[in-house]
């Protein structure tokens, strides 16, 4: 019994450390580059993105940011390209808020129905220890297809862990509501930056 409780009491007191362990204040980066895999649920098709991207801090006021993708729906693929600049605010010692504006063009392997998005969000970002970071974003967004255009408003929440200062992983949850369809997507990235 003695040895189950002392093995017990190891693993507690880094966790009561951890928790206990003032928040630092430190400044989140926007220079990375940044991998990831997500499920894309639309209506009632699944399909998987996986892109690559990065960020890149002009100064400590503005960014800019790309990646590539791509989106495998089945019967067919589309390849993904966004391009986008945001300016993130210092509102807090533990947190910032990010304002963007995006643009991407999806060119599906199938037909002609190119989509060109334009979309701008809010973003906050927040310590919740010394290396977990969450994110909560809300936006909107225009689509603009062949035969019409649609609108509406875009949800996500998220969680970063950093490994190291330089290198994290992250889990994110994101619901649009473009026109007609309501897209719901679950992914995981990796991310170094600089």
């Amino acid at each position: 019994m003695k040895r189950i409780t002392s093995t017990l009491m190891v693993p507690a007191g880094f966790l009561a450390l951890a928790v206990s362990t003032p928040l630092m204040a430190k400044e989140f980066s926007y220079s990375y580059a940044e991998l990831g895999v997500a499920d894309i649920e639309v209506d009632d098709r699944d399909g998987d993105y996986l892109y690559g991207g990065g960020s890149l801090a002009l100064d400590r006021n503005v960014f800019i940011r790309a990646s590539v993708g791509n989106l495998d729906f089945d019967p067919g693929e589309a390849d993904v390209v966004s391009l986008g600049v945001g300016h993130p605010m210092r509102i807090s010692e533990r947190s910032d808020l990010v304002l963007a504006l995006d643009y991407s063009y999806t060119d599906p392997d199938r037909g002609d129905n190119d989509i060109d998005t334009l979309a701008a969000s809010v973003q906050s970002r927040t310590w919740l220890t010394n290396n977990i970071e969450g994110n909560l974003s809300a936006g909107y967004a225009h689509a603009d297809y062949d035969k019409g255009d649609d609108s509406g408003a875009m949800l996500g929440a998220g969680v970063r862990l950093y490994v190291t200062p330089l290198v994290s992983v992250a889990a994110e949850l994101n619901r649009s509501f473009v026109g007609d369809l309501d897209t719901d997507s679950f992914g995981i990235s990796g991310r170094v930056q600089f």
